[in-house]
């Protein structure tokens, strides 16, 4: 678990760190700010979708009634809006749940598309597309402050639970350990760090070929 901690914030970090390098890379050829923001807008449209579709589902699934949907850019202020999935707060577990269901989904679909082996085809154009789309979707994965603002009032939530569980003597680890589930649990948690190692990997490797292109150009 610590691992996949590690790896899911090495892929946050590295993938916005390659996404500050392409946007200068595409300054140093594209005067108008809009122009650039509209480039990346494009780039990630495909991780744009599958998170803002995870907002959608998971707010319809939970009853909350949602106003609308966009995952074209918008100028909001002189900044850029990738997409935005406006719903009705009812409460705010089903807030914070609404909030974070991108990154369940976006880790899902990337375990999925990795699970498939398209990567290890005989095929240049394939292999592009499917680096591109670990790239556009991992770095969607991650909520913005505003998904996640309601957050702050669920810790406490669980920080109570965790003392009431504590007060009665209940030990969770004894009980997710009974019967195979340690076993499947330990197999899957493999899987998915070794899929996130990779997953890393393309942000950094992107990140470290647009930052050295940056310098050569800079000379």
């Amino acid at each position: 678990m610590i691992l996949f901690l590690i790896l899911t914030v090495g892929i946050f970090f590295a993938s916005r760190l390659a996404l500050r390098e392409i946007y200068t890379l595409l300054r140093r050829f594209i005067e108008s700010n809009k122009t650039v923001f509209s480039i990346l807008a494009l780039i990630f449209l495909p991780g744009t979708l599958i998170h803002e579709t995870a907002h959608f589902i998971t707010a319809l699934f939970l009853l909350l009634p949602v106003r609308s949907m966009t995952v074209f850019p918008e100028f909001e202020g002189g900044e850029i809006r990738l997409g935005k999935v406006s719903f009705e707060r009812r409460d705010f577990l089903r807030s914070v749940i609404v909030g974070v269901a991108p990154f369940f989904v976006g880790a899902a679909v990337l375990f999925f598309m990795l699970s498939s082996n398209i990567f290890f085809e005989f095929n240049l154009a394939l292999k592009i597309l499917f680096l591109y789309l670990i790239f556009s979707i991992s770095s969607n994965m991650f909520s913005s402050k505003a998904d996640l603002r309601d957050l702050a009032l669920i810790l406490p939530v669980i920080l109570l639970v965790a003392i009431v569980f504590y007060v009665l003597g209940i030990d969770v680890n004894a009980v997710l350990m009974k019967g195979n589930f340690p076993t499947v649990f330990n197999d899957i948690m493999n899987k998915i760090n070794r899929y996130f190692l990779f997953v890393f990997l393309i942000n950094f490797g992107l990140f470290v070929v647009v930052k050295t292109v940056n310098r050569f150009l800079s000379k």
